[in-house]
């Protein structure tokens, strides 16, 4: 939740700006929500302290290859893909096949992605495939809601007793959340982004992010400011901060905000001149990720892959580039032609707790102190997470916005 003072009220407003609305952060959320308010046909300002535009979306270019920052997929059937279709962004790319690896012990066994492979699995005992099998069954009926206040450390200990077992889920867990705080985050995220994955699932997108960022930039009516830093809110009729974090946030508001810490990982992007032995192996009992993006989707030169690595990081944990080296090696995953590391990324702006209460502890977009200034990103509204999140948030600003013309 937000305070604020009155001093910051008064003293804040200074710069004047020729738009309707006003966006700060070039990011998903704010390009969204800037293409949102121009879809309504009212004129809006982004302004990007960057020289570009994209936040964690953004995709580059090496050797041929895309490289992500960090590996992504748009959830089918989330926030993002709702909204990005209304704002006529072409969505292109493919769905990863649900069979692969996990890894115990530096030892590849058979994934359990479905009855067949969960009896196959030589990761689990008899009795471990039962309470797993049983789990999944009843997954999709679960509501999520009703584990808003539970960790998913509780919420696992509750569903399983096997550590193997417990090891899985926690695997499942982190990969679908892109958190390794089990102890922190609300079981209520956790189920939510399972049941998505085993519903519709996910879709690894051709050319990377940087091709939904690159058409949401486009949107006509909307004037891009880059390489410009606000420190003050503008005078406008409506302003929405999509600044990248809560602090950055706070800071222009006069506020603070209660919510959970960031989530951080390390990732390895490779480029690679042949196919990896495996195109998906999980960490069961380290908390680490491979993923061949090139078996489904554009992103690499013809005849050639590109795959990412990760390791998900707690709160103590540091980086072990050569730990995470390994992993993509355990993969198959040789004949490096190119490769970048980012030693610690944000893949959460900020966890939603269990302690906070899951998606409705976080601020809502007109939690600000400012009846013309909305909230939008991650962090922000009690829909979605990751992107889904960025991208509910965004439309339900640009909602906001467009409210101060009735």
């Amino acid at each position: 939740m937000s305070h604020f003072g009155p001093a910051a009220r008064q003293e804040s407003m200074t710069k004047i700006v020729d738009s309707d609305v006003v966006v700060i952060g070039g990011g998903l959320a704010g390009l969204a929500a800037a293409a949102l308010v121009a879809q309504a046909g009212k004129s809006v300002t982004v302004f990007e302290s960057r020289s570009t535009l994209g936040g964690q979306a953004r995709s580059s270019t090496h050797g041929g290859f895309t490289f992500n920052r960090g590996p992504h997929a748009l959830y089918l059937g989330g926030a993002g893909e709702r909204i990005l279709r209304q704002l006529g962004v072409k969505i292109s790319g493919g769905q990863p096949a649900v069979n692969g690896k996990f890894a115990f012990n530096n030892t590849l066994e058979v994934a359990p992605a479905g009855p067949v492979s969960l009896m196959r699995t030589g990761a689990l005992s008899a009795k471990g495939k039962l309470a797993i099998g049983k789990l999944l069954a009843r997954l999709p009926k679960i509501d999520p809601a009703t584990l808003a206040g539970t960790s998913v450390t509780d919420w696992i200990g509750q569903c399983v007793n096997g550590d193997r077992e417990a090891d899985m889920l926690h695997a499942l867990v982190r990969l679908a959340t892109y958190v390794n705080e089990p102890a922190v985050l609300s079981a209520e995220v956790a189920v939510s982004q399972l049941q998505m994955a085993l519903d519709k699932g996910v879709l690894y997108l051709d050319h990377g992010w940087q091709s939904l960022v690159d058409q949401l930039r486009a949107t006509p009516g909307v004037d891009l400011v880059t390489g410009e830093t606000i420190a003050e809110l503008p005078h406008a009729r409506a302003v929405i901060l999509a600044t990248g974090s809560p602090d950055s946030a706070a800071q222009l508001l006069g506020a603070t905000f209660d919510v959970g810490p960031p989530a951080v990982a390390s990732c390895l992007d490779l480029g690679l001149a042949t196919k990896p032995e495996q195109n998906f192996v999980l960490g069961g009992d380290v908390p680490f990720y491979f993923s061949n993006h090139s078996a489904v989707a554009q992103l690499a030169p013809p005849g050639k892959h590109y795959a990412a690595a990760v390791q998900y990081l707690g709160a103590d944990d540091e980086p072990d580039g050569d730990a995470l080296s390994a992993f993509a090696e355990l993969a198959g995953a040789r004949d490096i032609v190119e490769s970048r590391r980012l030693h610690r990324m944000t893949t959460v702006t900020a966890i939603s707790t269990a302690a906070n209460g899951g998606f409705r502890g976080r601020p809502s977009v007109t939690d600000t102190g400012f009846g013309n200034v909305f909230l939008a990103g991650d962090w922000v509204g009690s829909e979605g997470h990751l992107a889904d999140a960025s991208f509910a948030s965004a439309y339900g600003a640009a909602t906001a916005a467009m409210a101060q013309w009735r």
